[in-house]
């Protein structure tokens, strides 16, 4: 016969157990119910994907989200999902929660993201959910709706005169949801909703396997979860040396060159309207310190173009040439109009020469300035100092036909090449 103590020591044990068991079956049927409400309220954007939030386990990192305070910390013992959901809906702006998502076969550092409320609140008293979304049914009508100028609805066109909007959006569309989506209509309704809210999550969908952006792991909801690519270059720029600068700056102009000419998807060109050191992660080398990868990590600002095989790409007169106008750091001006018009753009290059390859503290100011404490030799620094000036500068394509921006850049990563290999060599140059 059992002891008093022990019998004590028992029920208190089956009575903690059934309390786990108690609160783990609660929140199981609080996290199913919050799926259920965020899946049919209007605007879910899985996209066809057929991920399960119930599959998802997505824990919140606490210390870098010491800000919001007593938020989490009735969530600490919580399915992390639960509290992500409702922290979300309380959010009136964009807001990016990290931590670590569960996947099949591995565990992995994430972000998860979302267009925040009021997006969608500007959405849905733009839209007459009855009448517009029967009839994108019905007809086929994919137009976009003029929401406010506060919205960032997809920006997309063509090069080609002839084509109508509603196709580009349909075939833009279709190229972002999954094939075998068992209900194609209902994932097309999704990206049309996601062209109003959310260009991002398109942007990431369509470009998704593309080394300078950042994989998209599974959507849940308004909320999809992403690959936490590190800390910000704005975070790394003055701690890096001019080795790793020069990495950066070559990458930049190949990501700038990629994006426009078919080598980042074969149908679309990107080009980036916000591109700034905020926007761009940077991952090192834990052992050699050297520049590892390099993404971008907010697409939410992109015109997208349709790109125009029929167009002879030695008619330098299709080339769009951005003119230079200083309005400060952060602050590019453009047009997209102009960019829509031709067969290519140098838009993204002259946005990374204005943005991190020009005035002081640029990334290659070493460069720049022609300072004497570099070993690569004077006459290689003062070609790629040129190159880079020439870079921020307008172009006449019309009266500069042997050169464009372009081409400069395409100079400028060979020049970064060289005085790259010149600074890591073991030999020193004597000019």
């Amino acid at each position: 016969m059992a002891s008093i103590p022990t019998l004590i020591v028992y029920v208190a044990v089956v009575l903690v157990a059934f309390y786990i068991n108690d609160r783990y079956s609660t929140n199981i049927k609080l996290l199913e119910s919050y799926e259920h409400n965020i899946n049919i309220t209007f605007g879910p954007l899985n996209l066809g994907n057929d991920s399960s939030c119930n599959a998802l386990d997505f824990q919140l990192n606490y210390k870098k989200h010491a800000d919001l305070g007593i938020l989490f910390s009735n969530y600490a013992g919580y399915m992390s999902m639960v509290s992500l959901f409702k922290l979300w809906t309380s959010q009136q702006n964009d807001k990016i929660f990290f931590g670590t998502l569960k996947l099949n076969d591995k565990t992995v550092s994430a972000v998860a993201k979302g267009p925040g409320r009021n997006f969608f609140e500007m959405f849905e008293q733009t839209v007459n959910i009855a009448t517009d979304i029967n009839t994108i049914i019905t007809y086929g009508q994919w137009d976009l709706l003029p929401l406010s100028d506060d919205s960032r609805s997809l920006e997309i066109c063509s090069k080609d005169i002839k084509s109508f909007q509603n196709s580009l959006l349909y075939n833009f569309f279709n190229s972002v949801i999954s094939d075998d989506s068992d209900n194609k209509s209902h994932s097309l309704i999704e990206a049309w909703i996601a062209a109003h809210v959310s260009v991002e999550l398109l942007v990431l969908k369509v470009l998704h396997g593309y080394r300078y952006v950042p994989n998209i792991y599974a959507t849940c909801g308004r909320v999809y979860f992403v690959e936490d690519c590190g800390y910000t270059l704005q975070y790394h720029m003055s701690k890096m040396n001019l080795t790793n600068r020069l990495l950066v700056a070559k990458e930049l102009l190949t990501l700038a060159l990629e994006l426009a000419d078919g080598t980042a998807h074969q149908s679309y060109s990107f080009y980036l309207t916000d591109l700034t050191a905020d926007n761009i992660a940077v991952r090192l080398d834990k052992t050699t310190g050297l520049l590892q990868s390099l993404k971008v990590i907010d697409w939410s600002d992109v015109i997208i173009a349709v790109n125009n095989h029929s167009m002879k790409k030695t008619d330098d007169k299709m080339i769009h040439a951005s003119k230079h106008i200083d309005c400060g750091i952060g602050c590019l001006v453009y047009s997209k109009e102009e960019i829509c018009q031709s067969r290519i753009s140098d838009h993204n290059v002259y946005a990374v020469c204005k943005e991190f390859l020009s005035g002081d503290g640029g990334l290659l100011h070493e460069i720049t300035d022609l300072d004497k404490t570099i070993k690569s030799p004077e006459k290689e620094v003062k070609n790629l100092a040129s190159l880079l000036n020439s870079c921020l500068w307008n172009f006449d394509v019309e009266k500069q036909s042997e050169m464009n921006r372009l081409d400069t850049a395409k100079l400028i990563i060979k020049s970064i090449q060289l005085i790259y290999d010149f600074e890591t060599s073991d030999i020193t140059y004597a000019d």
